[in-house]
């Protein structure tokens, strides 16, 4: 029996909440929360409508992340808080972002609706990439190595670097790699790209610079069968991957900031916190040291040398885990990722094609040189994974291609 389709509030919840990703406001003054948490609350709050149809299903990988919650609070009841209302409110976006996860990974079963989602966030992505370039607001930090990183909204470059190398990774997706294609012509898709893509060697993010190129790799040389299919995705990798390096060495601040990595292997002061957080996981590896707890006392083993600040971002998604909440809870996010990594791997034969792969490595190499835990992008991430294999679908043999060269599908059960 087919499910019933989701009502109109829930639908535009969901996009709402990844158009909202882009247009983070960290220097807010009049709203007490972030516009993508309250846009979330409002879709989780639209789920109560149809409770079946959106939480009906429940991935194995929910009961991972919710493990992974336990584990937080039992590491925060077992250690000593500096400041336990920024902790009640990192454990709440978490727990939010699971809900959402959940909720999402039954709904974008649906192609049409998966497709209006991922239409929603390119374009979110579209306007946030134009906005600095307009100089509406336009953020600037100058750097050490000369030139000015460029953000909006006071947001933080990394994370701005993530969001939109996956918005063009979604665009790319959508106008080239989907089964339903969203885009025609696809040439509509080309100055969305290069403009998203300007913009991502506008945040200088090195890490972001990387994540971006290890999902176009992943979109386009993994995608279907056919040689001649193959040939030309690598051919369009080649060439978005040249003009991004064309940019990036034309830009003298992104250029500057590679060189300097080649030369000194300097990555922003993580080539000196990685051996301390080493240090703070031996110490305590079982519970860790506590959600936040961590981040104060690698501060003060790094003596405080960043901007004189009492917290230290740990600058890394897994040694985030380790040390915040120990081996129990790192075993428990790592296995809930490793799900949902395996349902995009599985997916690439499916309707969705190898987007949800290519996004969710993208979003996973941004979260190996920060920590982007709340992000509803990676949420949204699991959830596009999950959906998309649970609507696997196996070509059928070469001698049945069609006459565009593109094998024809039948569907099979995804298993997951």
């Amino acid at each position: 029996m087919a499910e019933p389709r989701a009502h109109f509030t829930v639908r535009w919840g969901l996009y709402m909440t990844l158009a909202s990703v882009p247009f983070e406001l960290p220097q807010r003054v009049t709203l007490p929360v972030e516009i993508p948490t309250l846009a979330g609350a409002l879709f989780l709050a639209a789920t109560l409508l149809q409770p079946q149809r959106c939480y009906g299903r429940i991935p194995s990988a929910v009961w991972a992340f919710f493990a992974f919650l336990s584990a937080f609070a039992l590491s925060t009841s077992l250690n000593f808080l500096n400041d336990s209302g920024k902790v009640l409110h990192v454990f709440l976006l978490v727990l939010q972002g699971v809900l959402i996860f959940w909720a999402a990974s039954n709904l974008l079963e649906d192609e049409k609706l998966a497709g209006g989602a991922l239409f929603a966030f390119a374009v979110a992505c579209l306007v946030r990439a134009a906005l600095p370039m307009l100089g509406i607001g336009r953020t600037a930090t100058t750097v050490w190595t000369g030139g000015e990183r460029l953000t909006a909204f006071g947001q933080n470059e990394n994370n701005a670097a993530m969001f939109l190398g996956g918005g063009l990774i979604v665009l790319l997706g959508i106008g080239f790699t989907r089964a339903r294609l969203l885009l025609r012509p696809r040439l509509l898709v080309v100055p969305g790209c290069v403009l998203i893509a300007y913009a991502v060697v506008e945040t200088g993010s090195r890490g972001g610079l990387l994540a971006l190129a290890a999902g176009l790799i992943t979109l386009f040389l993994t995608r279907g069968a056919n040689v001649w299919a193959r040939v030309r995705s690598g051919a369009l990798a080649v060439v978005t991957l040249v003009m991004i390096a064309a940019f990036a060495y034309e830009t003298p601040m992104m250029r500057n900031r590679l060189t300097d990595t080649a030369r000194s292997g300097a990555m922003a002061g993580r080539e000196d916190l990685y051996p301390l957080v080493g240090q703070m996981f031996v110490e305590k590896p079982i519970l860790g040291w506590g959600p936040l707890n961590n981040q104060y006392e690698l501060s003060i083993r790094e003596g405080n040398r960043f901007l004189n600040r009492a917290r230290r971002d740990v600058h890394n998604i897994i040694f985030e885990t380790l040390t915040a909440t120990g081996l129990v809870g790192a075993f428990a996010f790592c296995l809930g990722m490793w799900i949902c990594g395996r349902a995009a791997w599985r997916a690439r034969v499916g309707p969705e094609g190898v987007l949800p792969f290519a996004l969710l490595m993208d979003v996973l190499v941004a979260n190996m040189s920060g920590n982007w835990m709340a992000s509803k992008l990676l949420w949204f991430a699991f959830a596009y994974a999950i959906a998309s294999a649970r609507a696997c679908v196996t070509p059928v043999p070469q001698k049945e291609l069609d006459s565009t060269g593109n094998a024809s599908l039948t569907a099979v059960p995804a298993g997951v």
